[in-house]
C-alpha cells in the first residue's frame, strides 16, 4: 500500500468514525419529550431557522460564489456549495453552553437542522453545483445514500438505545462524544499532512478570503433570525446565532469521502471553511461569555445587602 493510499484510508476512516459516533451520540442525548416541548414553545424560531439555513444561506453562498468569489477554482466552489447546505453544527450545544446561552434551544435547532440537511442536501447540491458552473457533477442518490446509512441511521439507533437502555445512556454518551472529537482531530491532522501542498497553493486563489465570509454570512443570518422575530432573551438569541453560524461538518465529511473522494480540492475547501468558521464563531462565543459574566457580576454587585442570604436559625 502506498503512502498516499494509506493517508486516504486514515483520513476517510477517522472521518467516517466521527460521523457515525457523532450521530449516535446525538441520538443518545436527545430527550424527545423535552425536545418537542422546546420546539412547540419556540416554533417560530425553529421554522425560521430552517428557512434561513436551507434557503437564504445557500442563496447567499451561491450569489457570493458567482460574484465576489467567481475567480476561485471550481472544485473549491463545490466544497462551498456542500457547506452551504449542511446546517447544524454538531458542537453547537457545547458552544452555546460556553457562551452561557440556552442549550435547550441550541439542541432543538441542531436536531431540526440535522434532519433538514438529510432532506435538503441531496436535492439542493446538484442544483447548487450547476448554478456555480463547476465541472464536477453528482446525483441525488450519490449524495443521499451516505447520509441515510452513516448519518441518519446512527441517529435513530442512538434514540432507540436511550429508550431501551436508559441507565447505560449517560456514561456511554459521555465517552462517545470524547471519542468522536478525537476521531475528528485525527481526521483534520491527517488531512493537513496529506494535502498540505494544496492548502499552500490555494492561498493565492482568494479561497481563504472567501472562507472568512462563510461564518459571517451565518452569524449575520442568525442575527437576522432573532432580530426579525424580536427575541429579547439573550440566551435564546445567542443559541440561535451559534447554531446557525457554523455549518455541519458530519455530512460534509461524507461528501468528501464518497461523491467527491477523488477531488482533493473539495476536501481542502471544506476543511478551510470549517476551520475558519469554528475559530471565528469561537471568538464570538468567548465575547458573549465575557459579556454574560460581566452582567452576572454587575447584578450581584447591585444586589441589596442581605438579599439572598439565609437567615440564621435559632437554637
Amino acid at each position: 500500500m502506498t503512502t498516499q493510499s494509506t493517508q486516504s484510508v486514515l483520513i476517510n476512516g477517522f472521518g467516517l468514525l466521527f460521523v457515525i459516533l457523532n450521530s449516535f451520540g446525538l441520538g443518545l442525548r436527545i430527550e424527545v419529550g423535552k425536545l418537542l416541548a422546546e420546539a412547540y414553545a419556540h416554533w417560530k424560531v425553529a421554522v425560521w431557522a430552517l428557512v434561513i439555513n436551507f434557503v437564504i444561506i445557500p442563496l447567499l453562498f451561491i450569489g457570493y460564489l458567482l460574484t465576489i468569489a467567481s475567480s476561485i477554482p471550481g472544485e473549491i466552489k463545490v466544497g462551498f456549495c456542500v457547506a452551504a447546505l449542511c446546517a447544524g453544527m454538531p458542537f453547537a450545544p457545547l458552544l452555546a453552553g460556553l457562551a452561557k446561552a440556552n442549550v435547550g434551544i441550541s439542541t432543538t435547532l441542531l436536531v431540526a437542522l440535522t434532519v433538514g440537511t438529510v432532506i435538503a442536501l441531496p436535492i439542493g447540491l446538484p442544483l447548487a453545483i450547476d448554478a456555480v458552473d463547476a465541472q464536477l457533477k453528482t446525483s441525488v442518490w450519490d449524495v443521499a445514500w451516505p447520509l441515510l446509512l452513516f448519518f441518519l441511521l446512527p441517529l435513530v439507533l442512538g434514540c432507540g438505545f436511550r429508550v431501551w437502555w436508559a441507565d447505560l445512556t449517560p456514561p456511554l454518551a459521555h465517552w462517545i462524544v470524547r471519542v468522536a472529537i478525537l476521531c475528528l482531530l485525527f481526521n483534520l491532522n491527517f488531512t493537513l499532512v496529506a494535502y498540505w501542498n494544496q492548502f499552500v497553493e490555494e492561498w493565492g486563489t482568494e479561497s481563504y478570503i472567501a472562507a472568512v465570509a462563510g461564518p459571517f454570512i451565518g452569524l449575520g443570518c442568525g442575527y437576522l433570525l432573532v432580530s426579525s422575530l424580536r427575541v429579547k432573551d439573550v440566551g435564546i438569541r445567542h443559541a440561535a446565532e451559534v447554531t446557525t453560524a457554523v455549518r455541519n461538518i458530519a455530512p460534509m465529511l461524507l461528501m468528501m469521502i464518497f461523491p467527491f473522494g477523488g477531488d482533493p480540492l473539495v476536501t481542502v475547501s471544506i476543511t478551510i471553511l470549517n476551520t475558519v468558521g469554528v475559530v471565528t464563531v469561537l471568538l464570538f462565543v468567548l465575547m458573549w461569555r465575557r459579556a454574560a459574566s460581566s452582567s452576572d457580576t454587575h447584578a450581584t454587585t447591585n444586589q441589596p445587602a442581605g438579599e439572598g442570604l439565609t437567615p440564621p436559625t435559632s437554637t
